[in-house]
């Protein structure tokens, strides 16, 4: 008997230890973030990754897109896109209410195949002579970046006079249609040349437009602590360099 109650002791305890060990298993997060702070998140959430209690899943997208698969119902735990967005996801209750945290800015350049010479677009005028001299630009058509180049062709000119020139890239960066030869210049945030690629000049600060990018976590995240916590870091001043690194001014530093 006493054998019996031993063998019963020592299952219960293997069956609790068991328990014990599913439920200290790395808790996962699901992260969905823009393109245009690929380099800088891609850094940051292997860097955070490193504690073996974070098990991480990145997903890449454009910020029109993680938009429209966030409304459709994707799950995710926290969101890296621009601001505005996370205002209008929050408001349809897809967000959780005062999660909000704003992380840096990114300028927009002009960028071609690593090699090419440094255009001068210092002002608006040097600026719309390489858009004029250049055979074709690409830019992000279902991306922010890609409604913020055409505003700026707008403030140029007549953007009908740029149309044949214009290569839309839609579902991957601009730099990656150059990167093929499929375009000789791209437009896009600074911190999104394609490797292979680089960033020739900034647009004019007279026309420049900044695009943001914030956390936020989901309303219906599991994983609420962990999520936070993520958030935290990349709000911390390892954070930043990481940004600064990839082109992006942390907001710390404005």
């Amino acid at each position: 008997m006493n054998v019996r109650k031993t063998v019963s002791a020592v299952t219960t305890a293997a069956v609790l230890l068991l328990a014990q060990s599913a439920a200290c298993r790395a808790a996962e997060i699901v992260i969905l973030s823009s393109g245009a702070s690929r380099s800088a998140i891609s850094e940051l959430v292997s860097r955070f990754a490193k504690n073996p209690e974070h098990e991480v899943a990145l997903k890449f997208a454009n910020n029109p897109i993680l938009k429209k698969q966030i409304e459709a119902g994707a799950r995710f735990d926290v969101v890296i896109i621009e601001p505005d967005f996370i205002d209008e996801l929050a408001a349809a209750g897809h967000i959780a209410k005062g999660s909000r945290v704003d992380l840096a800015r990114v300028g927009m350049a002009l960028g071609a195949r690593v090699g090419a010479v440094q255009a001068d677009t210092s002002t608006v005028d040097t600026f719309a002579n390489v858009l004029k001299n250049a055979d074709s630009v690409a830019y992000a058509a279902d991306g922010h970046s890609g409604r913020v180049f055409l505003r700026t062709l707008e403030k140029l000119g007549p953007l009908e006079m740029m149309r044949p020139k214009l290569k839309p890239a839609v579902g991957r960066t601009a730099s990656s249609l150059v990167l093929k030869g499929e375009a000789q210049l791209w437009a896009g945030p600074i911190s999104t040349p394609a490797p292979g690629t680089q960033m020739i000049g900034r647009f004019p600060e007279e026309i420049q437009t900044y695009v943001g990018i914030s956390a936020a976590v989901g309303a219906r995240t599991t994983v609420p602590d962990l999520a936070r916590s993520f958030i935290r870091f990349l709000a911390s001043e390892e954070a930043a360099t990481v940004f600064e690194a990839s082109g992006f001014q942390p907001l710390r530093a404005l």
